[in-house]
C-alpha cells in the first residue's frame, strides 16, 4: 500500500471512529446510567485479548478496557487490574512497534477517540468472564474432533 493510500485509509478509519462515538453520544443522551451501548472482544496484534465496554454514565458514553492474556485471563499487577494502564500499554506497543496503522485489527476499538477510563470492579468481573468464554477455548476444542 502506498503512503497516499495509507493516509486515505487512516483518515477513513478515524472518520469511522468519530462517527461511532457521535452515535454513542446521541444514544447515551436518551438512556439512564449503566446501560451498555456496546461490548467488543478483540485479540490484539500482540496476542493479548481485550474487552472494550461502551457504557452510559451521566447521559454520556464512557469506555472501559479490560485486558487479558492470549487465553482471556484478566491481567493483574500486584492484585490490581491492568486496564487502568491499558491506554499506556497501547501507547507502549505503538512506540515499540511503530504507529498503529489503519489495517491493525484492534485500532477501531482500542484507538481514540474516545479516551479510555479505568474500569470499575463490576466491569472487570464481567469483562474477565467474557474474555475467558471467548478466548479460552483450547481445552474445549481438540484438533481432529470436528466432524
Amino acid at each position: 500500500m502506498t503512503r497516499e493510500q495509507q493516509a486515505m485509509v487512516s483518515k477513513e478509519v478515524h472518520d469511522v471512529r468519530v462517527a461511532r462515538w457521535e452515535g454513542f453520544k446521541r444514544l447515551a443522551r436518551k438512556l439512564p446510567n449503566h446501560h451498555i451501548l456496546s461490548v467488543e472482544l478483540i485479540r490484539t496484534r500482540h496476542d493479548e485479548t481485550a474487552a472494550v465496554f461502551t457504557v452510559v454514565r451521566h447521559h454520556e458514553p464512557v469506555q472501559y478496557v479490560v485486558m487479558g492474556d492470549a487465553r482471556g485471563r484478566v491481567k493483574t499487577y500486584g492484585g490490581e487490574h491492568r486496564a487502568a494502564g491499558a491506554v499506556a500499554s497501547m501507547e507502549a506497543i505503538t512506540l515499540a512497534d511503530g504507529p498503529m496503522n489503519a489495517v491493525d485489527p484492534d485500532i477501531i476499538a482500542l484507538g481514540e477517540p474516545p479516551p479510555k477510563e479505568p474500569p470499575p470492579p463490576g466491569i472487570v468481573a464481567v469483562g474477565g468472564g467474557l474474555l475467558a468464554a471467548a478466548f479460552d477455548v483450547g481445552e474445549l476444542v481438540q484438533l481432529g474432533s470436528v466432524t
